[in-house]
């Protein structure tokens, strides 16, 4: 308490506070200005003061390892703040409270063209599409497919017969799944033998007996490129013409509805 002279009304008591306590009313004014922008139940620097969000930046990780553990104060807020305002835009006005939410949306971004699966995987395919088209999805997307199947897990080996021999894929799969209904019934007298081929007359004929079903669509990407592609029979349509399957008169209608089948399976799982 202290005592000022006023010239009109003379002496009169004020209030007056030392430099400590001034300074003291800053530090509480700027502690509480913190916790408008954390909700934390403690003034520590914990995971718990961050959404989901926050944590996703690519900032966030060397903020955090910096200043974790550590009290609260505006420098450390402030740190958060332009982290947080790099990675998101350029032009961020919001305080890092406003990134707080429960379940953060994330919002479309402007003029995003949407991913063209129908184009990626080629879905309309017929009896003359060209069977060198690369198969442009995942060994993942394959061993979705196959899942239910005897070839679970070979997904891999259809898409290295494919890199290998240059045909696709998914025409590989159609064949296959003609000819055996994927492993479910190999060639008569074989064990492995998925897609009907059979051995040269002068090796004695009958079915080729591979060791595995890795051999055997192995057998079918190698068998294809010898006695088609090279020769310029390059669809379905030219294959069972070029001799392969010629005793059924449904095989290509039957092994392009199978790919298509599979395109439209991995554009959902996709989606």
């Amino acid at each position: 308490m202290s005592f000022e002279i006023n010239k009109n009304k003379g002496v009169e008591k004020t209030d007056y506070k030392t430099k400590e306590q001034t300074a003291q009313d800053v530090q509480n004014s700027t502690d509480k200005k913190i916790q408008q922008y954390f909700n934390s139940k403690d003034d520590i620097v914990s995971l718990d003061d961050f959404s989901e969000l926050h944590k996703s930046f690519k900032s966030f990780n060397s903020v955090f390892e910096t200043h974790k553990g550590q009290k609260w104060n505006s420098d450390i807020k402030s740190e958060f703040d332009m982290a947080f305002e790099k990675d998101i835009m350029p032009d961020l006005s919001q305080p890092v409270d406003a990134l707080r939410v429960e379940k953060p949306q994330v919002p479309d971004l402007p003029n995003k063209k949407k991913f063209d699966l129908s184009k990626k995987f080629n879905i309309n395919v017929t009896a003359n599409t060209n069977i060198t088209t690369k198969f442009d999805g995942t060994v993942e997307d394959l061993d979705k497919y196959l899942a239910d199947t005897p070839l679970k897990g070979l997904g891999k080996d259809f898409i290295a017969a494919q890199e290998k021999y240059g045909v696709n894929a998914l025409f590989l799969m159609g064949i296959v799944k003609t000819e055996s209904g994927y492993g479910a019934a190999p060639a008569k007298g074989t064990k492995y033998n998925l897609a009907g081929l059979k051995r040269a007359k002068k090796y004695g004929g009958g079915y080729q007996k591979p060791k595995s079903f890795s051999e055997s669509i192995d057998d079918l990407g190698s068998t294809l490129k010898r006695l088609y592609i090279k020769s310029g029979k390059i669809t379905p349509s030219k294959v069972q013409k070029g001799g392969y399957c010629q005793g059924n008169p449904g095989w290509t209608k039957t092994v392009v509805e199978e790919w298509n089948r599979i395109n439209k399976e991995i554009q959902s799982y996709n989606n």
